[in-house]
């Protein structure tokens, strides 16, 4: 089915989560999407440092981590011999023209196909991190090396739990991608699986639960 987003009004009371980066909305037109719209550099809480100051500088750089998250996208699916329903992010479907100017389109990552679905970090917060849903938790990361995704911040804050398929999946809705100015981590699987490595030592530190850095698998102990 196709969209054409042409009556496509978003308001400040349609947000339903907001980054360093983007605000998300959703839209009761359109309930299988999210809307991202980037904020301008005044709106960021920049720091006193290269990339703050950059930002700054040129206003145009606003932009550059979603330049590098389509990028990662499109080349995984290129590259892909693989079925495109198992890729561990949420799916990005271009961009469009709303009443606050252009905004990202991207598959909405939910569980009931209304709501947005629950954070890794507030899964475990709650105590609804089982042992079945740690499983889930260990095949999107090595889902995350199979199809060779370069990652960034991915954090327990943008991992979120959702259905893709009939079935429960974890899935990165942010934080994937090579921001980096020499983008080493496009082209050298030793640099994307160190990456990796550190953010989910990061991830099970921030939710206080094991990740073994060698298996690249999260630990079964204290789980309901």
């Amino acid at each position: 089915m196709a969209f054409d987003f042409s009556d496509l009004t978003l308001t400040d009371a349609d947000i339903v989560a907001e980054g360093g980066e983007r605000w998300i909305y959703c839209s009761e037109l359109y309930p299988s999407f999210v809307f991202k719209k980037q904020k301008p550099p005044q709106s960021r809480d920049l720091k006193n440092n290269l990339k703050g100051n950059s930002m700054k500088m040129f206003p145009s750089l606003a932009d550059r981590i979603v330049r590098k998250e389509y990028k990662a996208y499109v080349d995984c699916c290129l590259s892909a011999n693989r079925n495109l329903e198992d890729i561990p992010v949420s799916r990005l479907y271009g961009f469009a023209q709303s009443s606050i100017g252009i905004v990202q389109v991207a598959e909405k990552v939910s569980l009931d196909g209304e709501s947005l679905g629950p954070t890794l970090a507030s899964i475990y917060r709650d105590g609804r991190l089982t042992e079945g849903r740690l499983k889930l938790l260990n095949e999107f990361v090595q889902l995350l090396l199979d199809w060779e995704m370069p990652t960034n911040d991915i954090s327990a804050a943008n991992i979120v739990l959702g259905m893709r398929g009939g079935q429960e999946k974890f899935l990165a809705v942010d934080g994937f991608g090579d921001i980096h100015v020499v983008p080493v981590r496009t082209y050298f699987q030793k640099s994307r699986k160190h990456q990796l490595r550190y953010r989910m030592t990061k991830v099970a530190r921030s939710l206080g639960i094991h990740f073994d850095p060698e298996r690249f698998a999260f630990g079964l102990s204290d789980l309901v």
